[in-house]
C-alpha cells in the first residue's frame, strides 16, 4: 500500500521545483504545453522522433533550471562577490 502522506509531499515538492525551475527558464513552460498537446492529443498514437523533446528530455530541463536557480538565489543571498 502507497503511503498517501508521501505522495501529498512528493507532488507539493515537484510543484514548487517546478515553479522555481520556471524562475530561472520561462521558455520551459512553452516546450513542456508544447510536449503535452502532442502526447494529449492521442496518447500512444505518437512517436517521439530522434531530436525531439521527450518526456526524459523535458525533466532533465526542469532539473537544470532549477539547479540554475538555487544557484542564483545563493549568489544573490551571499555577500561573497
Amino acid at each position: 500500500m502507497r503511503d498517501p502522506d508521501f505522495r501529498d509531499a512528493f507532488l507539493l515538492e515537484a510543484r514548487n521545483m517546478y515553479k522555481k525551475a520556471l524562475q530561472f527558464n520561462k521558455e520551459l513552460e512553452d516546450e513542456i504545453n508544447r510536449f503535452e498537446q502532442i502526447l494529449g492529443a492521442d496518447p500512444g498514437s505518437y512517436e517521439i522522433m530522434e531530436g525531439e523533446v521527450d518526456e526524459i528530455d523535458i525533466f532533465e530541463h526542469i532539473l537544470d533550471a532549477y539547479d540554475g536557480q538555487l544557484l542564483e538565489d545563493e549568489k544573490d543571498n551571499s555577500t561573497i562577490n
